[in-house]
């Protein structure tokens, strides 16, 4: 009878799940010459190259946010994704993009890595610069 308890007191636990966010270094995009970054251009070359990464893109034009997401893990007890978004820069600053990674399941925190470094930003970022759209700089 005792274990029978014990069982259903740990049954929530068990199928409860955990959520781990883990980020990669936040990024500010500069212009490459004075004129300042073309936010339009920005966003098309953001959503063909993310879009081609596999990943599912939207922006939101009224708060001037570009969002991706692609599914890195599927499987029936636990799920990743990583996210990729460009927010606007402080006071019309520089615009700032973001990378994380999203653990959902029940495998626990302890298991899984804090430190994530997204490969498709950075070939996103060299993109950039090759065609001269923007500069990557690590945000301080």
């Amino acid at each position: 009878m005792k274990l029978s308890k014990v069982f259903l007191l740990l049954l929530p636990a068990i199928f409860s799940g955990c959520t781990n966010v883990a980020g990669d270094v936040t990024r500010t995009l500069s212009p490459v010459s004075s004129a300042p970054l073309d936010r339009a251009a920005l966003f098309s070359s953001a959503n063909a190259f993310f879009t081609d990464a596999g990943y599912q893109c939207r922006s939101t034009s009224d708060t001037e946010d570009f969002r991706c997401r692609k599914d890195l893990r599927d499987i029936y007890i636990h799920q990743t994704h990583a996210v990729v978004e460009i927010f606007p820069g402080d006071d019309g600053g520089n615009p700032l993009l973001v990378t994380t990674r999203w653990d959902e399941g029940l495998i626990p925190g302890e298991f899984i890595s804090s430190q994530f470094s997204n490969p498709d930003v950075a070939a996103f970022c060299d993109y950039l610069a090759q065609a001269t759209l923007a500069v990557c700089r690590n945000a301080s």
